[in-house]
C-alpha cells in the first residue's frame, strides 16, 4: 500500500472531493483525521474509513480561524503523534458579479480559501520536519490559471493566491523534504453541483476527452502527490479537469460557459 503508516489531516472532507481523498488514502493504509465545519459529515466520512480498516478521528474545525486550526493540530499530534500529509481541500465560493459581492462575503471565501491553507500549513510544519518530512497538497481550481466558471472573483483570486502560496513553501520546505504541490480541478461532479443531464452531457461534449471528473479523480491524483512516486515533484499545479483548460483557450465558449454558470447558480471547485 502507497500510504501505510502515515498520517493524513483532510480539510472540507464530510463531501465531495475532500471525502473521496480520505477514503482513498485510507484504502491505501493511512489513518486519517477528517476535518469538516459540519462534525456529522465529518464523522460520517471517518466511519467509512474505520470500515476500511485504519484509524480515523472526526474534528470540527472553522479553518479561517488559526486558533481552531492550531487546537485542531494539536489534538491529532497528542492522540496520534504527528502528520504527515496535510490536505487544504475546505473551499466555498459564491454566485456573485463583483458589484453585488459585499465585503463579508469577499473576507469569508478568502479566509477559507487562502487563510486556511496558511494556517493549517503553518501548524503542521514542525511535525513534518520532526518526522524528517512530509507533504502538503492544496486543493486549488483551474479557476488559479484563467477563472472561474460558476463562482465570484474572490473564489479566482482565492485560487490564484494559492497556487502562489504552494510555490512559495515549496521554496522554504524543500530543504526538510517536505513537498507542497497543487491540485487544480476543472469541473467536477460534485454534490454541490446542481445541473441537469443535459447540461452535464453538454459541457462532456466540449472536453478534449468527452467528459467530465469526479471526486475520485481528484483523490487519484491527491494520493500520487501523497506517495513516494512523486518524490521529485515540488512547487508545482497540476490541472486534473478533462482537457478542460485547453478548452478554456477558447475565451469566446469560456465566456459563453460562464454565462450559463450564472444562469443556473452552479458552485464552482
Amino acid at each position: 500500500m502507497e500510504l501505510e503508516g502515515k498520517i493524513a489531516l483532510v480539510t472540507g472532507a464530510g463531501r465531495g472531493m475532500g471525502k473521496a481523498i480520505a477514503l482513498t488514502f485510507a484504502r491505501e493504509g493511512a489513518d486519517v483525521a477528517a476535518n469538516d465545519v459540519n462534525f456529522d459529515a465529518a464523522e460520517a466520512t471517518a466511519s467509512e474509513v474505520r470500515a476500511l480498516g485504519p484509524r480515523a478521528m472526526a474534528i470540527t474545525a472553522d479553518v479561517s480561524n488559526q486558533e481552531e486550526v492550531n487546537q485542531m493540530v494539536v489534538r491529532i499530534l497528542q492522540e496520534w503523534g504527528g502528520i504527515d500529509i496535510l490536505v487544504n481541500n475546505a473551499g466555498i465560493g459564491y454566485a456573485r458579479m463583483v458589484e453585488d459581492l459585499t465585503e463579508s462575503e469577499w473576507h469569508h471565501v478568502i479566509g477559507v480559501n487562502l487563510d486556511g491553507p496558511f494556517f493549517c500549513s503553518k501548524a503542521v510544519i514542525e511535525t513534518m520536519k520532526n518526522r524528517g518530512g512530509g507533504r502538503i497538497i492544496n486543493i486549488a481550481s483551474l479557476a488559479a490559471k484563467v477563472m472561474s466558471i460558476g463562482s465570484c472573483a474572490a473564489y479566482t483570486a482565492s485560487k490564484s493566491g494559492l497556487t502562489g502560496f504552494t510555490r512559495h513553501l515549496a521554496f522554504e520546505l524543500g530543504p526538510y523534504k517536505i513537498n507542497v504541490n497543487a491540485i487544480c480541478p476543472g469541473f467536477t461532479l460534485t454534490p454541490k453541483v446542481n445541473a441537469s443531464p443535459e447540461r452535464i452531457r453538454s459541457i462532456m461534449s466540449q472536453m478534449p476527452l468527452k467528459d467530465v471528473c469526479r471526486p475520485e479523480d481528484i483523490a487519484d491524483a491527491a494520493l500520487f502527490l501523497a506517495s513516494n512516486k512523486s518524490r521529485m515533484i515540488t512547487g508545482s499545479a497540476i490541472d486534473v479537469d478533462a482537457g478542460e483548460f485547453v478548452v478554456s483557450q477558447g475565451w469566446e465558449g469560456y465566456v459563453k460557459r460562464r454565462k450559463e454558470a450564472f444562469e443556473n447558480a452552479e458552485p464552482a471547485h
